[in-house]
């Protein structure tokens, strides 16, 4: 099997990241504040280890900002539900996540909130002009995603999230498709918060997932509450960070996978791993450019973008198209609105999607080659759908 869908989980894994959640799951054992003095030491201590690994790759100072989660969606919650107010206004775009979206309309049809959602261009990029419209004195929170899990097209984040504090607002960035491939300073790009998927370009386990809280949050409410394993004695969830939103066993093997991968990304380089992605989707890119039956979408490999490729072909619907590829081909990529039905409707393709291919760092030439060839052959033949 040639995977190519990274977007959704990075396959494989580094070794090192295998290695370490093995050793774990063979010597650890532990929990924080739930396992005996020399097991809880040992969580206690390979938590903070990682703790201190993310400030580092985050561009922060303090540990309790960093909150572990059970995933993109789950930090997305808590971030937007912890922080959003009666009466807030938010503002997010045209190409956004159902992680994002639904939260919001859930608060909207409540009536905690309103919603603004900002046009897009076909390519996936914010309309700036009409970002800026949208605020109101009530406006608090923009909620962005860093890069389209659809179109791959990278938002100018530092020149918005500047803009977005003069204007007395806050930024949550989705990032989700661009850590482990772009920097993610806060500082540098003027966020407030940044969420992640840990099992994507951070190349750790499913079910894990990051809320980093920015300096300039002082208060979040936590939306989960039960044992933390610290203070059992209260019946009240913790008021210190991270425990405030840390209820529940953590999941301690997804954990030990995040120190291992950013430990891979460190040492590999972010750029070189960007690099070699973006060398695959150039190659992409090329090779269907011309052929006639073949819709690409998105930004072309110049501009602003990560390696996500959503794609058509004239005559196959999308579900169609990645059976046979993975039937004939053995090719996995991912086809349909990939959640994300608004980017589908701002670039054109909603109801039916698109074929999504997303390369990650350990494919190889000749996995993009074996993919140019499919594609293109699938291209090439006449399918006369009345005989089925």
């Amino acid at each position: 099997m040639i995977y190519l869908d990274n977007a959704a989980t990075s396959y494989p894994k580094p070794e090192m990241v295998n290695e370490r959640v093995i050793h774990w799951l063979e010597t650890g054992s532990g929990s924080p504040g739930r396992s005996t003095p020399t097991s809880l030491t040992k969580a206690d201590s390979r938590v903070l280890q990682v703790r201190k690994q993310l400030t580092n790759f985050f561009g922060i100072r303090d540990e309790y900002r960093i909150v572990f989660t059970y995933s993109a969606t789950d930090a997305l919650n808590l971030g937007i539900k912890g922080f959003v107010e009666l009466g807030d206004h938010v503002i997010i775009s045209a190409i956004e996540h159902n992680s994002v979206l639904r939260p919001l309309r859930h608060l909207e049809q409540a009536g905690t909130i309103s919603l603004t959602i900002v046009p897009c261009d076909s390519l996936g990029y914010i309309d700036q002009h009409k970002l800026w419209e949208a605020f109101t004195p009530k406006t608090r929170l923009v909620v962005l995603n860093h890069a389209s899990n659809v179109t791959g097209a990278v938002q100018p984040v530092a020149d918005i999230g500047e803009e977005v504090r003069k204007r007395g607002a806050y930024l949550l960035l989705d990032a989700a498709q661009t850590a482990g491939v772009l920097p993610l300073k806060m500082d540098e790009l003027y966020v407030d918060m940044i969420v992640c998927a840990g099992h994507k370009g951070l190349f750790g386990l499913p079910g894990t997932g990051l809320l980093v809280i920015g300096s300039r949050i002082e208060k979040l409410l936590s939306y989960r509450q039960g044992g933390t394993g610290y203070n059992s004695e209260s019946e009240y969830q913790p008021v210190n960070w991270p425990e405030k939103y840390e209820a529940g066993t953590m999941n301690i093997p997804g954990i030990v996978s995040l120190g291992a991968g950013i430990e891979f990304i460190e040492q590999q380089g972010i750029e070189q791993i960007a690099q070699r992605e973006h060398q695959h989707l150039e190659r992409l890119w090329e090779s269907f450019f011309q052929v006639p039956k073949i819709q690409l979408y998105g930004p072309e490999p110049h501009m602003p973008r990560v390696a996500v490729l959503s794609l058509n072909i004239e005559g196959w619907e999308p579900d169609d198209l990645a059976d046979i590829l993975q039937h004939n081909y053995k090719i996995q990529v991912r086809s349909g609105l990939q959640c994300s039905p608004l980017a589908h409707k701002t670039i054109g393709t909603h109801p039916e999607g698109t074929v999504r291919i997303s390369p990650g760092f350990f494919n190889t030439d000749d996995d993009i080659e074996n993919l140019v060839d499919a594609i293109k052959k699938v291209a090439a033949t006449q399918v006369d759908w009345m005989l089925f």
